[in-house]
């Protein structure tokens, strides 16, 4: 033990006293599993007493973790060995793995020592995680050696720990690893170690004494692992102990006591009573007199007092009300039952009105939610209870609603006044169960019990019935085979839009409950009002999921409600369904509506039926009953509820009443009712058992041959009223019935069952193969045991109904009937009839986990020999006709062949002759038997031939293949029989052996091959019983292979709970439950195991799936000592990182499949939660207790399973594979799309496509892009629905205008479409686009909705900026995108561009139909509309498309068809002409050859360059402005559009512009201005100051809700709290992303050449050499005489990049902008005086007067621009330097007279610049990318722009350069040269980009000519240049002074002093703004003497700062 426990009363609080010696004591176990078992305390133990000390010191020191250094020392001698050095790596890798790594937490290095130490890599190589578990995973090598420990200790001071941890001001912690006693000394290093302040940590293992662990290591801060592989497992407890060393732990565990809060050994997980969770929430009217609020109270505290109330189980919270709400405590407020007595008792009454609407809303809003303790995410159930007396003042009905929407189920109990219905509008369905009134308060008392038992039964059947019923009802309607069945669905405007969505929601339930298919059942919806609109017809959509996706997708069509003509409507639909069926099969029709009908419904309702057609009617709030009664024609399939989403509730009812057709009728039963008759029961309540009982009679079909009835009573005896086959008719039933009378004693139940045991024998009238059914029906508590004989009955295969009253027990009755979803537990007597329909169908169909043969080829080979009579031979074929009805046929399903045998075979029929079950009944019927002899393996070696392709075999296509022999004879060929079965078992066909009477079992068994696969009978009577055992065992293996591509992760329960039988049956049943998925393609699997600790067995891309059956095979049980869940979900986390194989990242299905055995010793929820949340789905299989922790797991009751025990595994494959397989998708994102098509070309009768053939090829892949958008980043595991409406309005035919999910019936809605007129792209065309979207409500629930206008256009038909105007209009009323598609032989298209919005960053970029991207575009815009609009993410980097892939290989050839039947011969034709013969033609003349021409020289081979820099993923930018044209190449792609250039003169609408202040005063204030032009409106004000409160309204009317309103303004700051405790360690982060992969460095440049040494004396004439290096290229030769052209050649690959030069001149470019007005010239001379003319008119406004002179600038422009900025009453915000995305390049001077000092004041002034400069660090347009070179004659890169991708890193790489010597000269220009051609040749483009380069400069260049070159090359870049000079450099001034755009500048620095004031300039003019601010430096020197101008220019400037985003 770890210490004793003792409780300080002083503080109440259970504390722990520690003995020290026993903490440090060493831990050693043999096994470190077992470590739990030894008195000494464990890891765990150990590791908790850490983290309990960690919280003590932060709550006495109030400290948090430090940052600290951790260095691991790791052991690679000898002794380790290179075969276990993997387990170290994986220790190290999941240790770092587990730490929180950055600069302010923890920095790592790593080394490894043998003889001597070795660097990994040091604290500061690796700031990320995931780089340096790359070096662990590639780097770190075994190296090998001896054991120096101490050798290592001291190497590792000198290298990691050169300064003391005090002078750091960071904790450092050194972490040895160990295998051996050490070579050397270790206690002197370790001292030193100590003495300087490091903690050292030593893990030993293997041979390592414990000795030298503990003189090395820190107190209490040493381990021994001795089995090496389990140093991984230890990996998981090194976090908390580094914690502790670093908080010095070690010094407070010398205290004596602290306080336990997480040593999960000491604390106990709650357990809850009876496993039940719930979250209940009491809504209680106070506005009531002191004696019935007190009577209110006792209530609640009795209900109260009866629940296991704790924070684990049951949650209580209460909220009173009366004129206003109050919540008086939360769910997670009190979790201590007498706190919650004790509030309850100090209410007190408050009068006021009954506000039950608002008191509704508050529980909703305020208390179920997950801040205020509601566990509903976990799958917690969720009850509400409101006690009110009197009517409410406000609405109750929608606020309810949204209660019950939210997941609550709400009971509702009136008293006295309460208004019946209200409390019917507020409670749950049914209301009988949900809805109570009482005349009195003084009868709420005697509710508390029944009220206890009514939430105990609500709780339960939510858990545990509820999935159970839900599936027994799926798998009874596996025998509704075919059907069509249409929905009739109300859309008129009196149903809201939420009630809509119940409605979807109900149409979907219904749909996952079918068997959907073409030839199984069939649905189709139609939509009404006084409209009718066919959503889409019968076997339209086929599966089950494109039929949810096309429901939710329905419009509301809105409008009157006229039933009856819907009802006419549905007639020819269901006509043309009859008509495409082979054979008659059930049609239904399902109508919902929500009021009465406008019109008659009698009538075409009595048509419907009378072709045959079964209507259901079911109406919603105001819908008229009796109108139901008459479109249902019967009570039974009319239903009526008070809310829409009660619509869930019935939905379970009305599939029941029409699978129950099917599944009752070949029923075959024998039943017998044990009839509780009791003294409790009462006259009353036995006459309405009896008529129960008589219902269920007159349910069922009566017959010898079908159903069977008997009765027995008891009550301290038993007696029998009659057997089974007393009666044969319903009459006489239930008149014995009647006649049975009450027997009035005690309830003796367990004798009765016993005695009634022997009513199921064959003396007793029971029949053997038939289902026997007993319903036990009592009111009372058994007075004996009823387990034991129970037990027994079901063990002879009896299913035990038990049907109670709330006075019966319900653990009883639970135990009776053995399973919780077989027990009825029901209030009163009064509710047995809603249960009736619930055992009649359970009878019908029980849960069978294998109820239909689904994918399979079937052979049967049988025996038609002389020895089988007729009979014999009719009941062999009886036998095959069962199989046949049990499986599911058809061509794509099950397929059945026949050969019958005798003395030689025959084939009967072959796979492919038959498609369907009536054709292979009828020719089984038909076929008699042959007579002769047995040659049993001839007609298997037969029977091979049916398993090809040619006769439809689907071997090839994995479809199992069975081979079925019936035989009732010895075989007469015996000795060929081995070998051909063999044969035909090697090939994949399964063989099951059926012998009858005479066969001979080792000849079955010879065939079979195995011993469960071959059956024998005595007799052909036998083969009747046979069938049921054949068939399951064939539905096992029939089961469809899940092709959907997956990731499970099994976690299984490996503690000493389960058995180890039992173990093996779990891995048994994970090889099975594989089968079911397609290992070999698209599933991969990972397993791990868990107990008290967490055991990885192999992740998801370990193993070939073809080994994972012998892998799994061989998984050894850990035996944990506990079970630990929780802390197994959070460690599985790392099984769905794209590292550990999983496929999250490609949205693939990520799956966890978790067993476990019994209950988890700790919490469950928050991990689960953490992988749901990643989008991990979790599925559950339990056995035993703690099945309430599998919601909890899951989060609900749909993937959780529990099986009695681990042998019924098998029961659940199928559900469980088919769950998975079939998850739902969950679209969290849905996009209507608008499709618009504007061709103005086109005329009257063209076709669609007419003169456009681009469209007509790329729609279809366009319309495909747009139908499959990907999941969004915000929400994992849910993808994004897209939706697509065509809007043609100029065609002859309508074309539809739904919106469709599927692509192809979007296109065909084009097909043969002919254009009436041609369209024009329009304001009137833009609104009729946007009207399609008016039908779609914008209130959505759980989704986000967007919505995009697309448009195929030729071009704009319309004034722009009325076009504009509409198009920003459309964007204001919540259009989020449109988008246009320029289509062919477009004009005016550039103007396309402005009407566009929402495209994102690539605005500027115009789609063509001609582009091969054009879908893949679309794309990508619609991706980035989902982020912004469903996830708030505005700018969303992604990388450009990949290159075009090669042609992929030649896919394999396909099975050939099968032959087709031969043609009839066609007649003989008449012979033809025959045709005159041809001239021949003569042969041309051979031509002679050419010259060939003289080989040219070769040239001089040119310098080899430096690598090219690496260039980055960018975003595309937007065009530049047109280069100098070069020489012309080949043709190229279509390219895209160039962007179109502004709009030239004359004077159109330029954008609009800030709005501007008020100007100042004229001078002359009376003179009033002429009118102004009228102004673009303005942006909206902001929101001007609180107004005055205004006065009260008069009535009790609820006003629209507001807008939200504008923050407020920041509050002061707060005085500080008090330092909170410090919190556990968070879980651990998702992996982040794999880091980019380094640049493969540069090859060093050649040493220089030495000294020419003194010439040796001339030796011997040498052997001859090898032949030279090629010499140099010559200089080109003479060209020689031009020779003939030769043929074409291919086309060569594309060549380099050439240099950059200037070319020829190019086209005209397009027209610029217009340039600022000139200034006007001086006035002109004065004329001579002319005459006098007359007074002539006034004339226009003179011209502006003459230009002042210049005035003395007051500022230099930086100065300006700082002036502005500081004084500008505008500008805010923090200063960011570079404005605007910027390459920037350094070049430092590394000639020959570059000292070192001068080289460290060029690193200091490139550091300073750096210091001050955002660096960027993504791929994301922001900030400057900086790269660095060198040079003398030549240049080299000494950092390159893909490199560095931090500050902090590139800060570090500057420091690191060193200085190094040269000998060459100074070649400015060429290195101008090469900055220009090579380092901003591949960088990030854009029109915004800036591209800077800093050349340092010690003196004069040798080459002062190429200089003046090179400015040319880098101003034609845009390169802003400045030079930085040591010295006066005239030559770069005079190159310099050449160019005006004023981006070249030389700043002289001195070698020595301050050089920052003298780089001011560079930093503001240069580094940090464009040229833009240069230009407008001129204009605010004449605006800075006018005031009233500052603020536009303010405005201005800021615009500028922000144009970066």
């Amino acid at each position: 033990m770890v210490g004793r426990r003792t409780c300080d009363k002083r503080h109440g609080k259970e504390l722990i006293q520690v003995k020290e010696e026993s903490i440090s004591t060493l831990i050693e176990t043999k096994h470190f599993s077992e470590a739990v078992t030894q008195q000494k305390p464990s890891v765990a133990e150990l590791t908790g007493i850490i983290k309990a000390k960690i919280r003590l010191i932060g709550n006495q020191r109030q400290l948090t973790p430090e940052s600290a250094d951790i260095v691991f020392l790791v052991d690679s001698s000898d002794s380790l060995k290179d075969s276990s050095f993997g387990s170290l790596k994986d220790f190290i890798a999941e240790t770092i793995d587990n730490l929180p790594v950055g600069p302010k937490q923890y920095r790592i290095a790593l080394a490894q020592y043998s003889d001597d130490l070795h660097r990994e890599f040091q604290l500061d190589t690796y700031n990320a995680k995931n780089l340096m578990l790359n070096h662990v995973k590639k780097n770190f090598v075994f190296r090998g050696g001896s054991v120096r420990t101490g050798n290592g200790l001291r190497k590792v001071h000198e290298r990691y720990f050169k300064r003391p941890a005090s002078a750091t001001g960071r904790n450092q912690i050194l972490v040895v690893v160990t295998s051996a006693s050490s070579d050397d000394d270790v206690e002197e290093p370790a001292k030193i170690l100590q003495s300087s302040g490091v903690k050292i940590i030593a893990v030993g293992t293997k041979e390592a004494p414990y000795d030298e662990l503990a003189l090395m290591a820190t107190p209490l801060f040493y381990y021994k692992i001795p089995k090496i592989e389990e140093l991984p497992v230890f990996s998981q407890h090194m976090p908390q102990i580094i914690e502790g060393i670093n908080l010095d732990v070690n010094s407070a565990m010398q205290t004596t006591m602290f306080e336990v809060t997480d040593l999960r050994e000491e604390k106990q997980l709650e357990v809850c009573n009876l496993d039940l969770l719930a979250d209940i929430v009491f809504i209680v009217d106070e506005g009531v007199t002191k004696p019935d609020f007190d009577t209110t109270k006792k209530f609640l505290k009795d209900l109260i007092s009866s629940l296991d109330v704790k924070k684990e189980c049951i949650r209580i919270g209460l909220v009173t009300f009366s004129t206003k709400p109050e919540v008086i405590f939360f769910l997670n407020t009190e979790a201590n039952k007498a706190d919650i007595l004790q509030k309850i008792e100090g209410l007190s009454p408050k009068p006021g009105k009954a506000h039950t609407g608002a008191a509704i809303n508050a529980a909703s809003k305020s208390v179920f939610i997950e801040s205020a303790g509601s566990r509903k995410a976990q799958g917690v159930e969720q009850i509400a209870i409101l006690i009110t007396h009197r009517p409410s003042q406000d609405n109750v009905s929608e606020v309810a609603a949204v209660l019950r929407r939210s997941g609550v189920t709400v009971f509702s109990i009136g008293i006295r006044d309460a208004s019946i219905p209200q409390l019917k509008e507020i409670a749950s369905h049914p209301q009988q169960q949900y809805v109570t009134y009482l005349k009195e308060f003084s009868n709420l008392l005697k509710q508390s019990t029944t009220f206890y038992k009514k939430l105990l039964n609500q709780i339960q059947d939510r858990l545990y019935v509820e999935s159970e019923r839900r599936e027994s009802l799926k798998t009874g309607c596996v025998d509704t085979e075919e059907a069509d069945i249409y929905f009739l669905v109300d859309g008129s405007s009196s149903i809201t839009y939420p009630d809509f969505v119940d409605m979807q929601t109900f149409l979907t339930g219904v749909i996952n409950l079918f068997n959907i298919g073409p030839d199984n059942v069939r649905f189709g919806v139609v939509q009404y009002s006084h409209l009718v609109d066919l959503e889409f017809e019968l076997g339209k959509y086929n599966t089950a999921g494109d039929l949810v996706k096309v429901i939710e997708n329905i419009r509301q069509i809105g409008g009157n409600t006229n039933t009856g003509a819907a009802l006419s409507y549905m007639r020819p639909l269901f006509a043309k369904a009859r008509s495409q069926r082979a054979r008659r099969v059930p049609c239904h029709l399902i109508v919902l509506t929500d009021g009465q009908s406008h019109d008659s419904v009698k009538e075409p309702a009595d048509i419907l039926r009378k072709d045959q057609v079964i209507v259901y009617a079911i109406g919603v709030k105001d819908a008229n009953e009796t109108q139901l009664h008459e479109i249902a024609g019967a009570k039974n399939r009319a239903y009526f509820v008070h809310n829409f989403d009660s619509l869930k509730v019935i939905k379970s009812e009305v599939v029941r009443e029409i699978c129950s057709e099917e599944a009752c009728k070949d029923m075959k039963a024998d039943i017998i009712f044990l009839v509780d008759s009791s003294g409790s029961i009462g006259d009353e309540n036995y006459v309405k058992m009896k008529r129960f009982m008589k219902e269920l009679v007159n349910r069922s079909d009566i017959s010898t041959q079908q159903v069977q009835i008997g009765v027995v009573q008891f009550s301290d005896v038993p007696r029998e009223e009659f057997q089974l086959n007393q009666y044969s008719t319903k009459r006489d039933i239930v008149s014995a019935i009647d006649r049975i009378s009450l027997i009035n004693q005690n309830t003796q139940t367990g004798k009765a069952l016993k005695f009634v045991a022997e009513y199921f024998q064959s003396p007793k009238g029971a029949r053997p193969n038939v289902k026997k059914i007993l319903i036990l029906i009592t009111d009372g508590e058994a007075q004996d045991a009823v387990k034991d004989p129970a037990t027994a009955l079901r063990q002879e295969g009896i299913v035990i109904y038990s049907v109670g009253v709330f006075n019966a027990n319900k653990t009883q009755l639970e135990q009776i009937a053995g399973k919780p979803e077989l027990v009825f537990y029901v209030e009163n007597f009064d509710i047995l009839k809603e249960i009736e329909n619930e055992i009649i169908f359970g009878i019908c169909s029980p849960y069978e986990s294998c109820k239909r043969i689904e994918h399979l080829d079937v052979v049967f080979v049988i025996d038609g020999s002389g020895s089988i009579s007729d009979s014999e031979y009719q009941t062999m074929k009886d036998f095959m006709i069962t199989l046949v009805n049990k499986s599911d046929v058809g061509p794509d399903r099950v397929q059945f062949g026949a050969v019958k045998y005798s003395t030689t075979p025959e084939t009967f029929f072959h796979l492919n002759k038959f498609s369907t079950k009536s054709e292979i009944v009828e020719a089984i019927q038909a076929d008699k038997s042959i007579g002769l002899d047995t040659y049993t393996a001839a007609a298997l070696s037969h029977s091979e031939t049916l398993f090809t392709e040619r006769h439809g075999s689907r071997i090839k296509k994995r479809v199992p293949q069975v081979l079925i022999v019936i035989t009732d004879g010895e075989s007469h060929d015996k000795d060929k029989l081995k070998d051909t079965a063999k044969r035909l078992r090697d090939k994949g066909i399964l063989i099951y052996a059926v012998g009858i009477q005479r066969a001979n079992r080792e000849e079955l068994l010879m065939m079979a091959g195995a011993e469960d696969k071959w059956f024998y009978v005595d007799k052909f009577e036998g083969l009747k019983n046979l069938s049921m055992n054949v068939t399951d065992d064939i539905c096992q293996v029939s089961q469809p292979k899940c092709e959907n591509p997956v990731d499970i992760v099994f976690l299984m329960d490996g503690s000493k709970g389960v058995a180890e039988k039992d173990f093996v049956a779990t891995k048994d049943f994970l090889i099975n439950i594989l089968t079911a998925f397609d290992v070999t393609h698209n599933v991969q699997i990972g397993i791990a195991q868990y107990g008290n600790r967490f055991q990885e067995e192999f992740s998801l891309n370990v193993f070939p799936n073809e080994e994972l059956k012998e892998k799994i095979e061989g998984i050894q049980q850990m035996k944990g000592r506990r079970r630990y869940i929780g802390s197994a979900l959070e460690r599985v986390q790392r099984y769905f990182r794209p590292g550990k194989g999983s496929r999250i990242n490609e949205n693939i299905q990520q799956v966890l499949l978790v067993f476990t055995g019994g209950r988890s010793r700790d919490r469950v929820s928050r991990e689960a939660k953490n992988l749901r949340r990643k989008g991990i789905e979790i599925y559950a299989v339990g056995m035993g207790k703690g099945r309430a922790q599998l919601n909890r797991i899951v989060g609900t009751s749909g993937r959780k399973y529990t099986v009695d025990d681990f042998s019924d595994l098998k029961t659940i494959k199928k559900r469980l594979a088919d769950d998975i397989c079939n998850s739902p998708d969950k679209a969290s994102c849905l996009v209507d799309i608008v499709v618009g098509f504007d061709i103005t070309s086109q005329t009257e009768g063209n076709d669609f496509f007419h003169g456009q053939p681009k469209l007509r090829e790329n729609l279809p892949n366009i319309l495909k892009t747009l139908t499959s958008l990907s999941g969004v980043s915000c929400n994992l595991g849910s993808k994004a629905q897209s939706s697509v409406a065509l809007q043609v309005k100029n065609t002859v035919r309508p074309v539809s205008s739904k919106f469709e999910i599927n692509p192809e019936i979007i296109l065909n809605n084009l097909k043969n479409v002919v254009i009436a007129n041609p369209s024009f792209l329009n304001v009137a065309f833009l609104q009729s686009l946007w009207k399609a979207f008016q039908k779609r409500s914008d209130n959505r629930r759980t989704v986000t909705w967007f919505k995009v206008l697309l448009i195929f256009s030729d071009g704009v038909d319309d004034n722009i900026e009325a076009l504009e105007e509409k198009s920003e209009d459309l964007r204001k009323k919540g259009l989020d995108a449109l988008i246009t598609v320029t289509l062919e032989r477009a004009s005016n298209s550039e103007k396309l561009q402005y009407i566009e919005f929402g495209k994102g960053y690539k605005h500027r970029t115009i789609l063509d139909i001609g582009m091969t991207d054009t879908a893949s575009q679309l794309s990508k815009y619609l991706a980035n509309i989902a982020e912004r609009t469903c996830c708030c993410v505005s700018c969303k980097c992604v990388g450009e498309e990949g290159d075009k892939g090669s042609r992929g290989k030649q896919g394999i050839k396909g099975p050939r068809g099968a032959s087709g039947h031969l043609g009839y011969l066609g007649d003989d034709g008449e012979p033809g002409p025959r045709g005159p013969s041809g001239l021949v033609g003569r042969q041309g003349n051979t031509g002679c050859p050419g010259t060939r021409g003289f080989k040219g020289f070769r040239g001089i081979s040119g310098h080899k360059g430096s690598s090219g820099d690496d260039g980055i993923g960018g975003i595309q930018g937007e065009e530049g402005d047109p280069g100098l044209s070069g020489n012309k190449g080949e043709k190229g792609d279509l390219g895209y559009p160039g962007s179109t250039g502004p709009r030239g003169p004359p004077g159109e609408r330029g954008p609009k512009g800030f709005q501007g202040d008020s100007g100042n005063p004229g001078l002359i204030s009376e003179i009033k201005g002429s009118k102004g032009i009228k102004g673009d409106q303005g942006k909206a004000g902001e929101r001007g100051p609180v107004g005055s409160p205004g006065l009260p309204g008069s009535g009790n009317f609820i006003g629209a809700t507001g807008l939200r309103g504008q923050p407020g303004p920041e509050g002061g700051k707060g005085t500080p709290g008090q330092k909170g405790v410090q919190g556990e360690q968070g879980f651990k982060g998702p992996q982040g992303p794999r880091g980019i992969q380094g640049m493969k460095g540069e090859k060093g440049e050649q040493g220089n050449k030495g000294f020419q040494s003194i010439p040796g004396a001339v030796g011997a004439k040498g052997s001859t050499g090898h032949p030279g290096m090629p010499g140099s290229k010559g200089e080109p030769g003479n060209p020689g005489v031009k020779g003939e052209s030769g043929q074409r050649g291919h086309r060569g690959r594309q060549g380099e990049d050439g240099p950059t030069q200037y070319g020829r001149l190019g086209n005209k470019g397009a027209k610029g902008y217009n340039g600022l007005p000139g200034d006007f010239g001086p006035k002109g001379v004065s004329g001579p005086v002319g005459q006098k003319g007359r007074e002539g008119d006034s004339g226009p406004p003179g011209h502006r007067g003459a230009i002042g002179q210049k005035g003395p600038a007051p500022f230099s422009p930086c100065e300006l621009i700082e002036y502005v900025r500081k004084n500008s009453p505008c500008w805010s915000g923090k200063r960011e330097c570079p404005v605007y995305p910027t390459e920037l390049a350094f070049a430092l001077d590394l000639s020959q007279d570059v000292s070192p000092q001068i080289f460290q004041r060029m690193k200091d002034i490139v550091i300073s610049i750096v210091n001050d400069l955002k660096i960027r660090d993504s791929n994301c347009p922001v900030g400057a990318r900086v790269a660095v070179l060198s040079y003398n004659l030549h240049a080299d890169y000494l950092i390159r722009f893909s490199e560095v991708y931090s500050k902090k890193q590139l800060l570090n790489e500057l420091k690191n350069l060193d200085y190094q010597r040269s000998s060459g000269g100074r070649d400015i220009g060429s290195t101008m040269r090469f900055v220009a051609r090579n380092v901003f040749k591949r960088t990030l483009q854009g029109p915004n980009v800036r591209k800077i380069a800093v050349f340092f400069s010690n003196g004069p260049s040798a080459d002062a000519s190429a200089i003046n070159t090179a400015v040319l090359e880098l101003s034609a870049l845009d390169v802003a240049t400045t030079v930085i000079a040591f010295q006066d450099l005239p030559s770069i001034n005079r190159a310099f002074a050449v160019d005006d755009s004023g981006l070249f500048h030389v700043i002289n620095v001195p070698v020595e002093g301050d050089y920052k004031l003298l780089l001011k300039g560079l930093h503001l003019c240069t580094l940090c703004y464009g040229k833009i601010h240069i230009l407008l430096m001129i204009i605010t020197r004449s605006i800075l003497e006018k005031q009233q101008y500052l603020v536009q220019f303010c405005v201005m400037m800021r615009l500028i700062e922000i144009s970066k985003n």
